[in-house]
């Protein structure tokens, strides 16, 4: 487990909002690179990594994990030296102020604060109302555009929350970016596992780009491969909060990794059923417990099920609660037994296996 939380710890500090995920394609090749029979990046900014199987009547089958997290990136910039920003993906706009920020500039890494009215001079009105994030500004301290210029910051800079991963009882941990850097830790934790293991399946290890901007990297990520199946590895909002009720959100932090059956408000993505019961018997083998439910949203793999003829898919994540904010938190019993479950599917997978519905 704790090779495991190191990976993680590592992942974790490589900032790369949608649009920016350099730092952590670089991450991924090198951390792939020891597993794989082959690495490389394509124009898109996808990472590709190959595990060759032994047989080539097996089915080839695509783990996608998504390499961008939410953030952030400078609009403009005032004349007196305060930043205007925009929402890059979906992060919560009530989780923004106060905060502390990085900016990561083309001469390095300058903090700011996310500024807000005197608490002395609030009127009872405004007490409780969040403002829009067109009147939110960053304060890196300086008095004028000019100088924020001189720092490196400009307009398209990219920018983060500068928060500290944060271990909780129970194994738990939050943080900024378990979304999906957990699903990066398990392409390669996979890739590890599989290494020396005579697997009848080539494996393609797929870190896409701008999956919280509409799935963009997954759309085209798997054209020239031999793809049959895909499992996209993400993580899924979790109840079990005050403030949740659990008729809205399914699943529960530390019960499990998820097996999504499917996503939407009105369920309007369905994964493979197929690949659902091959999952679900994979965990029933182990003895390891699951979630299997139905969820908002939509992941990397409903973008590669509707690629060339439709390639089935399915989706395996970790639960997290407070999802888009800076304290994303998860279980890390469920990542490692996401892992599990996922290598011994794999695993046991040959030319035998049937994708077909009927």
């Amino acid at each position: 487990m704790q090779e495991l939380k190191d990976l993680v710890f590592r992942l974790l500090a490589v900032d790369a909002i949608s649009g920016f995920e350099e730092p952590m394609m670089r991450a991924l090749v090198d951390e792939l690179k020891p597993y794989c029979d082959e690495v490389y990046d394509t124009p898109r900014g996808n990472i590709i990594g190959i595990q060759k199987g032994t047989d080539p009547d097996a089915p080839g089958i695509a783990l996608a994990a998504h390499t961008d997290q939410v953030g952030f990136i400078v609009f403009n910039i005032d004349e007196t030296g305060f930043i205007r920003f925009r929402k890059v993906g979906g992060a919560v706009t009530r989780s923004i102020q106060a905060h502390q920020m990085k900016l990561h500039g083309t001469k390095g890494v300058v903090m700011g604060v996310v500024g807000i009215k005197p608490g002395h001079i609030t009127k009872p009105s405004e007490a409780n109302i969040v403002p829009p994030i067109e009147e939110m500004y960053i304060d890196v301290g300086a008095m004028s555009k000019v100088e924020v210029l001189g720092m490196g910051v400009e307009i398209g800079t990219p920018i983060t929350w500068n928060t500290e991963p944060l271990e909780l009882a129970n194994n738990f941990i939050a943080a900024s970016g378990p979304d999906d850097r957990v699903g990066v830790a398990t392409l390669i934790q996979v890739a590890k596992n599989l290494k020396d293991k005579s697997i009848p399946s080539t494996v393609y290890y797929i870190g896409t780009v701008e999956e919280e901007i509409g799935l963009r990297g997954a759309a085209v990520a798997v054209f020239d491969l031999d793809v049959d199946m895909a499992v996209a590895i993400d993580t899924c909002p979790a109840g079990w909060q005050p403030d949740v009720n659990m008729r809205d959100l399914y699943y529960e932090v530390g019960k499990g990794p998820a097996i999504h059956l499917g996503k939407g408000g009105a369920i309007r993505r369905f994964g493979s059923q197929v690949l659902r019961r091959w999952l679900i018997g994979a965990a029933n083998d182990l003895g390891i417990p699951y979630q299997s439910g139905m969820v908002l949203g939509g992941n990397d793999a409903h973008a590669i099920q509707q690629t060339k003829s439709g390639i089935p898919a399915c989706t395996m994540a970790v639960p997290r609660r407070y999802s888009h904010s800076p304290v994303e938190l998860f279980s890390w019993d469920d990542l490692d037994n996401l892992i599990k479950v996922l290598t011994e599917a794999i695993t046991g997978l040959d030319s035998s296996f049937k994708l077909n519905r009927i």
